[in-house]
């Protein structure tokens, strides 16, 4: 993004470009004692997404553990950069991005890992093992 002095929050709490900060509100169901996005939230993903084609439908119900989230101030110039919303909170807020042109880049507020199951993992873990796979194989040619 060609952003001087970019950062998080987190990181550096006196970063004129904060590109990740604190979460502004907590999440509805929040966990007691948790950050203050943790438990589940609604997500909108949206079409034309590769989340969307991974997921198959444009509602999920997503598992959180976070206190930071993307700088919804930055928005127009993540897509300047190349990176596109794929996935929108209860409120609008930024939820997942990607690359369009990416061969699997997909960035999630989300932790995918938190409902993934032995018996039942996340659609996005397989997702990217199988582009993983494509990968290995494309390369081993």
């Amino acid at each position: 993004m060609k952003i001087s002095g970019a950062d998080s929050a987190e990181n550096d709490p006196a970063s004129s470009h904060q590109v990740v900060t604190l979460l502004s509100c907590a999440l509805p169901p929040r966990r007691a004692g948790g950050p203050r996005g943790s438990g589940a939230e609604q997500l909108k993903i949206l079409p034309g997404t590769r989340l969307r084609s991974i997921c198959g439908n444009a509602d999920a119900s997503e598992q959180y553990y976070c206190n930071y989230g993307v700088n919804e101030e930055y928005e127009k110039q993540f897509q300047a950069a190349g990176l596109r919303v794929s996935a929108r909170g209860i409120h609008g807020e930024t939820r997942a991005v990607e690359l369009r042109d990416h061969r699997f880049f997909i960035a999630t507020l989300f932790q995918p890992q938190l409902s993934s199951r032995p018996e039942a993992p996340h659609r996005l873990w397989v997702a990217f093992l199988r582009a993983a796979i494509r990968f290995r194989k494309s390369r081993a040619r």
